[in-house]
């Protein structure tokens, strides 16, 4: 006999063997891993890390005043925040769209990473920062509610005009293949490796 538990409202069924069935709380379709659920979830931030580098290059808000165009990049709102001595905007901006999205993407590229070559990574670890990583990921976003908000609510022609910039599209979706990264990855996957090796020893 075996135990395998519903991904979904997380029952737990004694079976035979490990073959497909249906729950019969939620009636989601149980199975022993999900398929290529490393493979995705590792693609999935590589190409998140990929778009990050654009999201930090590029502009973010594009302001017209009177006629000029200003663009400026996370880094120079951070920057220009601090210029005007607002610390507590500057670091919600710095902690929520740099270092928040980076510990992420350096956070699960570790865990796929580790799994993929098997390293000697701790398994709890691993798990402790699939969890955190999980946690914070809603706060990733600030920074594109922030654009979002301000060009829906100022609109005034040429005299004073906002709208988001190519940095925006990038930064929201390094935040949505993060997301699905994470809610792609079958946890279950990291203590494979240690049964495995027990098995081999």
């Amino acid at each position: 006999m075996i135990l395998i538990s519903c991904k979904n409202c997380h029952k737990v069924f004694k079976k035979e063997n490990s073959n497909e069935f249906i729950c019969d709380r939620c009636h989601h379709k149980i199975t022993k891993r999900k398929k290529y659920s490393l493979q995705v979830s590792f693609a999935l931030v590589i190409s998140a890390m990929l778009l990050y580098i654009p999201a930090m290059v590029y502009p973010i808000m594009n302001i017209t005043q009177l006629g000029v165009d200003n663009e400026s990049t996370i880094i120079e709102g951070i920057i220009s925040f601090l210029d005007y001595k607002d610390y507590f905007i500057a670091i919600v901006i710095l902690v929520a769209s740099v270092i928040i999205p980076l510990i992420k993407l350096i956070g699960l590229f570790l865990i796929f990473l580790s799994l993929l070559i098997s390293n000697n990574m701790d398994n709890k670890l691993k798990l402790n920062i699939f969890n955190t990583i999980e946690f914070i990921g809603k706060w990733s976003m600030v920074d594109i509610y922030v654009v979002a908000l301000l060009s829906s609510l100022v609109q005034v022609g040429e005299i004073f005009n906002i709208k988001g910039g190519l940095a925006a599209t990038s930064f929201t979706l390094v935040v949505v293949l993060t997301m699905i990264a994470a809610n792609s990855f079958d946890t279950r996957i990291i203590w494979d490796e240690k049964e495995n090796n027990a098995n081999r020893n």
